[in-house]
């Protein structure tokens, strides 16, 4: 809501210039916003966000995280620009964002549990480090690792999610060399984490990386989809240490690996007799 003054009647915070908000905890609620709109390119650094009001990007790019905090933010993220989250904390996103610069990951965990639209706008999100995890939607194409970085992960569901919640990306995903893909399965409540993507690629040497959890003996032939491909394409790749028709033990079941699985492109596990 605008006031007769023409700011926003919930507060404004407002960087311009070369201004940046070091490692500030900024808080925006209700009609409350963020302007970094007016500030010199690229950008500017906070050293998080949360609440559930606006932020506006204008054209330039927003890093978040440099006080290691872990945040939820409810609000709008807005404008062309982009949001990097650097630090060791998580920022868990659970709205629908607008922004369309893109989405990257330096540090810490991004956590994307919107219940509607894209909770990273439309643009393409990349990790070059640190974890992408959740149980939202994501629009663009993702890209877990650098190829020559130290690690990247991808955990659906892993933030603030259980097992058998899918975090859906409309675009492709792609596991560089330095990527791991981390799925949790509860052997009890039979259910396991599960990514929903328009197209898989995997690199040479990407990992991946099954928890379990529970102490339950499941039934022979159960299947948990992983990887729910909706392309007409066939998963590019395989994960190095998880070959089509390999198979790997987590506590008391054993599960083989089959990259044609589904409906005919999906990476499933099956459990096997013991």
């Amino acid at each position: 809501m605008i006031a007769e003054d023409g700011f926003p009647s919930g507060g404004l915070i407002f960087f311009s210039g070369d201004s940046t908000g070091d490692t500030a905890r900024v808080e925006v609620f209700g009609t409350g916003v963020l302007f970094i709109s007016g500030h010199n390119a690229p950008g500017t650094t906070v050293g998080s966000i949360e609440g559930d009001g606006l932020v506006a990007l204008g054209s330039n790019n927003l890093t978040v995280g440099s006080n290691n905090l872990s945040t939820t933010f409810a609000g709008v993220i807005q404008d062309s620009g982009s949001l990097t989250k650097i630090g060791t904390g998580k920022l868990v996103l659970t709205n629908a964002n607008t922004y369309t610069g893109g989405t990257e990951v330096e540090e810490g965990g991004l956590g994307v549990n919107n219940m509607r639209g894209s909770g990273t706008g439309s643009g393409a999100v990349q990790v070059n480090a640190g974890t992408l995890a959740g149980r939202g939607t994501i629009a663009g194409a993702v890209t877990v690792g650098t190829g020559s970085g130290a690690g990247a992960v991808l955990a659906p569901g892993g933030s603030g999610g259980k097992p058998g919640n899918p975090l859906t990306i409309q675009s492709t995903l792609t596991f560089k060399s330095d990527a791991t893909y981390k799925v949790d399965l509860n052997s009890l409540h039979v259910i396991a984490d599960e990514v929903i993507v328009n197209g898989v690629t995997i690199e040479n040497g990407a990992l991946f990386s099954l928890l379990g959890s529970g102490q339950g003996i499941l039934a022979p032939g159960t299947v948990f989809t992983v990887i729910d491909n909706t392309s007409g394409t066939p998963i590019a790749g395989t994960f190095a240490n998880l070959a089509d028709g390999s198979t790997l033990t987590v506590k008391r079941n054993t599960y083989q690996a089959n990259y044609e699985g589904g409906d005919g492109n999906d990476l499933t596990l099956t459990v096997l007799s013991p």
